[in-house]
């Protein structure tokens, strides 16, 4: 092979590496742009293939129609890289490629010197080139070496292309002048390959750091789970230091701490997940956490199982979310709607109620008089408190019931409960305890004052019958954020923990004697006025906080 045929096997050789490269990166990106790009490089590449007589030697109608053909096709190129850096083409192009092809025909009719008749058409490719070359450089917004080598290589071909119209006729230079074609070209394809590559490490650390962000600013909890080759948590999101109060280095140096802190009931939960995943994934697993502060909080686990190329699973992915405010939600909602289907069991049946057992009542208070019956007094006593039990009953049924008309007014809490004081001192002392009464100054809320005297007994009552003689229930009131609280507090030996969670649920009683409505009075009260009470019990008695809204 001789070296004028090398060189042109080298040149058709880079030429057509550049149109594989362009059609590789369409094939990967889909962009318009580059399938234009990947076109013009295949017609330059078909050209170089069946016009291999050099220009000068070419027939008149022959060398018109490539400098047409070719002149079109650059047009196309400067189209695509218009699109690519996202600028509008100028139609100054358009009138110019006219141009030159019009003064070709004319020279070539002509039969004009050979430079007359290309050195318009390869001053304008060169242009081209230049160009390419100044909007690479100097618009393209990234960053690394792909784009100066692409503006470089198209700044050496467009010089190329000027002096080809006065060494294409010079013999040994012609094999030179393909290789450095060949060698432009490759630079080309070599440098686009770069500047994608490093468009695509820019785009993913940016994505990256997107993701990132937003998995270490999301207020749930993202884990990754590994179940191969060793199972672990590979990943933890910082959302875990609130939900859990721990660390994140404290799950580094124990990676089964986040499960340790899973509820002893719910273990099962999370060992049927790490068994499968896949079949466990379909719907969100709902479990409780225990905190760094011995807390309990519900939790709602999403998982998402991660497949390797043969389906196997090997990992999965965990979003973690606090669900303690909606569990307390439903919780009040559920109480709630027990309340109103007292409400109405107690709007449809007390009234009818009440009227026998006055009648009954009346008719043993009447025969209690008479001397016949001197000897029954006890039993008609018996009879009589019995009834006046009932009574209580149907009236606390009664008070539950939603359609109870109600006056808010602003009331002085401390003056309502002054009013009463003396009624509850008088109910200790009558069972050897005591009401002790700390009242600070607090502003007007609006309140029904005969709803709040119910609440007042209620609870006292309540903290009464929980201790032993000789203790002190106490009443407080105060102003906590603006608000005002009324606190009770008894010495009882608290409420069982299975009492407490299910607080406020009618029938739900501890005594013997007891009808499960008090506190469920209570929380209706406390509803009605839109506020809200908090219970705090222990081994050393337990404590009611009814909070008013100071609004």
């Amino acid at each position: 092979m001789t070296f004028y045929e090398l060189s042109i096997v080298v040149t058709l050789s880079a030429t057509f590496i550049v149109v594989c490269v362009y059609f590789f990166l369409y094939s990967l990106y889909r962009q318009t742009y580059i399938g234009l790009w990947a076109i013009f490089w295949l017609v330059h590449f078909v050209s170089q293939i069946f016009y291999r007589t050099p220009l000068h030697q070419l027939p008149l109608f022959l060398l018109i129609s490539v400098q047409i053909i070719l002149l079109s096709n650059y047009l196309l190129l400067i189209y695509a890289t218009c699109k690519f850096l996202e600028h509008k083409m100028h139609k100054g192009w358009y009138y110019s490629a006219f141009g030159v092809i019009i003064f070709s025909i004319i020279t070539s009719s002509l039969d004009m010197h050979f430079l007359v008749k290309v050195v318009p058409a390869c001053v304008f490719v060169a242009y081209i080139y230049f160009w390419h070359s100044w909007m690479f450089i100097r618009h393209l917004n990234t960053k690394g070496w792909g784009k100066t080598i692409v503006s470089l290589a198209f700044l050496g071909t467009g010089i190329h292309t000027l002096d080809m119209p006065f060494l294409i006729t010079v013999t040994w230079f012609i094999p030179w002048g393909f290789l450095i074609s060949g060698t432009l070209r490759f630079i080309i394809a070599l440098g686009i390959l770069m500047l994608y590559l490093e468009r695509n490490f820019r785009d993913l650390a940016t994505k990256e750091k997107q993701y990132r962000l937003l998995a270490e600013n999301a207020a749930d909890t993202i884990y990754l789970y590994k179940l191969h080759p060793v199972p672990k948590i590979t990943y933890l999101s910082p959302s875990i230091v609130k939900l859990t109060g721990y660390d994140i280095s404290d799950f580094s140096q124990s990676p089964e701490l986040l499960f340790s802190l899973i509820h002893p009931s719910d273990t099962l939960l999370i060992q049927k997940l790490i068994q499968d995943p896949v079949a466990t994934s379909a719907t969100p697993i709902i479990m409780r956490l225990i905190r760094r502060d011995h807390t309990i909080i519900w939790v709602e686990q999403t998982t998402v199982p991660i497949f390797d190329e043969n389906g196997v699973c090997m990992s999965f992915e965990g979003i973690i979310r606090d669900i303690t405010a909606r569990r307390e939600l439903e919780h009040d909602v559920s109480r709630l709607d027990r309340l109103n289907t007292v409400g109405q069991m107690a709007a449809n049946v007390a009234h009818e109620i009440r009227n026998p057992l006055t009648t009954v009542k009346g008719y043993l208070q009447l025969f209690q008089r008479k001397s016949n019956f001197a000897s029954y007094q006890e039993q008609f006593n018996l009879l009589i408190s019995e009834l006046d039990r009932a009574n209580l009953i149907i009236q606390e049924y009664l008070s539950l019931c939603q359609n109870k008309s109600r006056e808010l007014k602003s009331f002085q809490l401390n003056q309502i409960i002054q009013d009463i004081y003396p009624l509850l001192k008088a109910a200790a002392n009558a069972t050897s305890k005591d009401v002790c009464y700390n009242a600070a100054p607090t502003p007007a809320v609006c309140l029904d004052e005969k709803e709040i005297r119910q609440l007042l007994l209620n609870l006292v009552r309540n903290g009464l019958e929980a201790m032993e003689p000789g203790g002190t229930v106490t009443l407080k009131t105060y102003v906590e954020n603006g608000d005002v609280v009324l606190s009770v507090q008894d010495q009882g030996k608290g409420i069982p923990q299975h009492i407490l969670d299910n607080i406020g649920k009618p029938f739900l009683t501890t005594k013997e004697n007891g009808t499960g409505l008090g506190l469920a009075v209570i929380y209706r009260i406390v509803s009605d006025h839109r506020a809200t009470i908090q219970v705090d019990s222990g081994p050393l008695g337990t404590t009611f906080k009814v909070i008013f809204k100071n609004t």
